[in-house]
Formats: C-alpha cells, sequence, structure tokens
C-alpha cells in the first residue's frame, strides 16, 4: 500500500515527508481506485476517477500557460467537481481562488479585476463576466474531465509562495483577499487532523461552500486520506440534514454553530439510534449557544464534541476545545481551547502580555499556520501582522481571556466585524458601500435582534426618504446577499442629538426598539424622534 501522508493519525501508515500539494489525491486513488470518494446526492466519484480528472484538468491548465504563482478564479458551487480544481491547480503551482458565484456580477468583475487570473473557471455556463485570460465554462470542464489525462510531476512551492487566496469582508470598504501559503496548509493538515482524527474509514458530512475555507478542512483534507466525502448541497432544514446524516452512516460532523442549531432542531432527532455512526462532530466560525452543544454531547454518548476556531488568516482552524461532558447549567459559550501544535497565542492588553484568569485583552495568533498577507494590501498587512521574538503574530481583534483552566475564551471583537451563519461580515464594508450612493449622507449600520437571530439594519441618513430604493439597488449590486441589509430605516437629520452632533448609537437603539414591534423591513424617523415601520407599497411606489 502507498504511504498516507504525514497528517495521518496512524504513525505506521504515513509517509514521513509530505506530499507535493498537488498530489494528496495520488496515494488514495492508488490505495484504493474503484473506492467512492465524493458524492453530491446527484453524482459521485472514486478516487480512481478523482485522481483521472486532477490529470485532465492539470492538463488542460498547463496547456492555458499557467505556471507557478498565476492564480485561478473559480465561480464555485457545491458538487463533486469542485475538489477535482484546487489539486489541479496546484499541481501546475497555480493559486487557487474560490469565489462566490451567487454574488453580483459587479463584485465579482471587481474581485477578478484585482487578482488578474489566468484562467476563471464556472461551473455553470453563464456569460464570461471577464474578458481577459482564458474562461472555462461548464459544458468544457465536464468535456475535459471526461477524458483522463497523462500523468505529470506537481509542481513544487517555495515557501511564502501562496496556494489560495480567500476572499473574506474587509474592514477597509472592499473584501481582502487572505493569501494562504502551501506551508501554511501542509502544517494545518498536520496540525488540525490531531485533533479532527480523519482516517480511511471516516465518513464526512460536508456543509462549507467552496468560497469559505472550511471547505479545504471538510473535503481535501478527509480525502487526501483516503475518506469519503459527502457534499451537501441540498435545503439547509433540520430534518433533511439529519436524514442526510443516517443514510451516508456519517462519523464526521463539520458545522458552523447556525447550521449545527438547525441539524439541532428540538434534540428529539439526535440520538444514537437515529445516528449510530456519529464519531465527532465540531461546530465554530461563531458562538454557539452551550445548550445546543450539550445536546449533541449528552445525546451521543461516546462523540468527541468540539468548539473550534479560527480567522482565515490563520489558516482555517488554530484553536479547538474538547467538551468533557454536557454543562446544563452553562450560560456563557465553552472555551476556544487551546491552540493546535505549531501555533503560539498572546492575550495582549496595552501593549502587554496577560495572563491572569479573567483579564481581557486582544488574540493574537502566531506560528507556522499565520498567513503570508493580503493581496495588493501591503499596509493592511503591516497593520496586523506583527512580528515578536522571530514569530509572526496575526493580530485577530478578537477579544478574550483565560479561564481557571488555562483555556481561552472568546468574549466579543473590539470592531465591527460580525459573524453571521459562521460568514464573516465588516458592517463597515456595508457602510461605506452604503455612502457610495450619492444620495446618502450617512450611513449606520448594526445587527438588531429579530424573529430570533441577529439581522443586518442600515440606517440612511439623506435629504428625502425616496433614496431607499435607490440605496437598495446600489447595495443588491455589489453586495453578496448575505451582506444586505434586511432592515432599512431613512433618518432626514444628521443632527439628533442634544448637543446637535450626529448620535448613530441612538438611531440603532431607537430603530432597535421599533423592529420590536413591528414586522416591517423599512421604517423611517418621525419629527418626535421615534422610528415608525414604512409598508413596502410606500417604499415601492417612491422608485
Amino acid at each position: 500500500m502507498n504511504p498516507l501522508p504525514p497528517w495521518a493519525i496512524d504513525a505506521a501508515d504515513h509517509a514521513t515527508a509530505p506530499p507535493a500539494l498537488g498530489d494528496i489525491l495520488k496515494g488514495p486513488a492508488a490505495n484504493w481506485p474503484d473506492r467512492d470518494a465524493v458524492n453530491d446526492g446527484r453524482t459521485g466519484l472514486t478516487f480512481g476517477q478523482l485522481e483521472d480528472a486532477v490529470r485532465a484538468v492539470a492538463g488542460w491548465l498547463s496547456e492555458q500557460g499557467v505556471e507557478p504563482g498565476d492564480r485561478v478564479a473559480i465561480l464555485a458551487e457545491k458538487c463533486t467537481l469542485m475538489p477535482i480544481l484546487p489539486v489541479a491547480i496546484w499541481r501546475c503551482g497555480g493559486v487557487y481562488v474560490p469565489c462566490d458565484a451567487t454574488s453580483p456580477p459587479a463584485r465579482l468583475r471587481a474581485m477578478l479585476a484585482r487578482i488578474e487570473p489566468r484562467v476563471v473557471i464556472a461551473l455553470d455556463d453563464r456569460d464570461p463576466i471577464y474578458p481577459h485570460g482564458q474562461w472555462l465554462g461548464r459544458e468544457q470542464l465536464d468535456a475535459i474531465v471526461s477524458v483522463p489525462g497523462p500523468s505529470r510531476p506537481s509542481a513544487m512551492y517555495a515557501r511564502d509562495q501562496p496556494a489560495y487566496i480567500m476572499f473574506t469582508s474587509g474592514s477597509t470598504g472592499e473584501p481582502k483577499g487572505v493569501e494562504i501559503t502551501a506551508a501554511n496548509l501542509l502544517a494545518y493538515f498536520r496540525n488540525h487532523n490531531e485533533v479532527l482524527r480523519f482516517t480511511p474509514e471516516a465518513r464526512v458530512f460536508s456543509v462549507a461552500p467552496f468560497h469559505f475555507d472550511v471547505s479545504i478542512e471538510d473535503t481535501l483534507l478527509p480525502l487526501s486520506l483516503g475518506a469519503y466525502v459527502f457534499q451537501f448541497r441540498s435545503l439547509h432544514a433540520g430534518p433533511i440534514m439529519r436524514a442526510v446524516l443516517a443514510r451516508e452512516r456519517i462519523t464526521h460532523l463539520i458545522a458552523v454553530s447556525t447550521l449545527l442549531t438547525i441539524m439541532t432542531g428540538d434534540g428529539s432527532g439526535i440520538t444514537r439510534k437515529t445516528l449510530p455512526s456519529l464519531e465527532m462532530v465540531m461546530t465554530g466560525a461563531e458562538v454557539c449557544d452551550p445548550a445546543v452543544m450539550n445536546v449533541w454531547k449528552s445525546s451521543l454518548p461516546g462523540t468527541r464534541v468540539i468548539n473550534a476556531y479560527g480567522p482565515t488568516e490563520v489558516t482555517i482552524v488554530c484553536f479547538s476545545y474538547e467538551l468533557p461532558r454536557a454543562d446544563d447549567d452553562r450560560r456563557t459559550s465553552y472555551p476556544i481551547g487551546r491552540p493546535l501544535r505549531g501555533v503560539e497565542a498572546k492575550i495582549m492588553a496595552d501593549g502587554v502580555e496577560v495572563d491572569a484568569p479573567g483579564r481581557t485583552g486582544e488574540l493574537w495568533v502566531g506560528g507556522e499556520q499565520v498567513m503570508r498577507g493580503y493581496f495588493d494590501q501591503p499596509d493592511e498587512t503591516a497593520r496586523l501582522v506583527v512580528e515578536v521574538g522571530g514569530v509572526r503574530y496575526y493580530r485577530t481583534g478578537d477579544i478574550c481571556s483565560y479561564d481557571g483552566d488555562g483555556n481561552v475564551v472568546f468574549e466579543g471583537r473590539d470592531d465591527d466585524e460580525v459573524k453571521l451563519a459562521g460568514r464573516r461580515v465588516h458592517l463597515g464594508e456595508i457602510r461605506q458601500t452604503a455612502l457610495g450612493h450619492p444620495g446618502v449622507e450617512r450611513a449606520a449600520v448594526a445587527l438588531i435582534p429579530r424573529g430570533g437571530r441577529d439581522v443586518i439594519a442600515l440606517i440612511v441618513m439623506a435629504a428625502a426618504a425616496d433614496v431607499i430604493p435607490e440605496v437598495e439597488s446600489h447595495l443588491a449590486n455589489l453586495l453578496p446577499e448575505y451582506m444586505r441589509p434586511a432592515l432599512v430605516a431613512w433618518s432626514p437629520s444628521l443632527s439628533v442629538s442634544s448637543t446637535g452632533k450626529t448620535d448613530e448609537g441612538r438611531l440603532i437603539a431607537r430603530l432597535r426598539e421599533a423592529a420590536k414591534s413591528s414586522s416591517s423591513g423599512y421604517f423611517g424617523l418621525t419629527e418626535g424622534g421615534d422610528f415608525e415601520p414604512m409598508d413596502e407599497e410606500t417604499v415601492c411606489a417612491m422608485q
């Protein structure tokens, strides 16, 4: 049998040196060519078919002139073909850049113009939206993967050469492109699989979209070890997701907190009888209600339940905490735990490291998983990546503390970054986009509770309320759906405080109060200084 990568948990089975990044599927394909590798509920591929398709796509990319360092953008979709593409790109030495295919065309065009890809691959047959480089649509891609390509040696990456760029919402008003090197990624595979414990017998439920870095954790990492991956692409409904977990005999479930909550439901469907194979449940990307995690821990004896943490800038996951038992009396979130092997951490307050339990400060994360930097934003990189004692640290902006056991506890943020359904959203990017409309004088953005969850609320300060539909259209052209406000309010005046200064906090507080008693998505400020609902017909009539 061919040796597995060194991140395999059984030392007797793995090689001493990591494979080239573009070769991570070769071992499983040689060992188990006919074993099911990936399925999306419609089509499936074996490990042999995956490797054949990687060869075919890598050969085609090479014919298009893709060389080490060239960027290849993917308009990503959750399907069986997706795992082929990053590995084929890495075999050529290129940089994998997954983009949200559902983003507005203007946003996609702007991102593509920034990264200047050699090739753009779409998983559908939309018309090309980028006039430069080579465009590959789904029909042509299907034709390419249907003919196995010749074997070719994989390109080797220099230590600081990026392997992928993952775009996240940015505090500067435009998306940030996080550059992760091949060395970062290979270190992550080794460090995190000590916690995940994927084996060739694992069966993994993959629900993360491919423009979200968790997709590497729940797809490429298990595939590299010969594990089976089910790509969930159906409706995010608890009964449906639980039925798939049972049908596919899933052993490893990784889901952001919002989706884990949906899967949990009232908890009655989480039993050892219904989920006999489940060995591990991991959540993270946002704060998870401890009651949700308690259900899985108490209802599935022997199943490991893990709270994970990791900014995109530190390669997917860098902290983890395994629940020793369900704590039904707990009212605060579980800790994010301790750093993975190879990761270092400091909690800093006023330039000094603090380690006393309960003392809060900014979490700095350092070591071999810290990103290369932000693509084409060197000043932002210099602001957030600092070197201390020869170790590069990423300043996360997360306010944390230690508990009495030495675990790190997430306390909050020191800026306007939030997490919605696991996606990082900088409210400042929404604010800057709204201010880009000529009719908007000022704007305030915040999260407001509604219907048991937080939604984005935007207050537009402008001369007339008829700017609202124009602003909504402006945002729809530039922001993905998950970043668009669910509540939009209009204020005619910039001066609302007793001192004559703008008081955005007071406006947000008044909107939060008004939203409690109305289901409307639109509000206007009255002469008395309170927000009142506006019906949708009135807003539509403004257009």
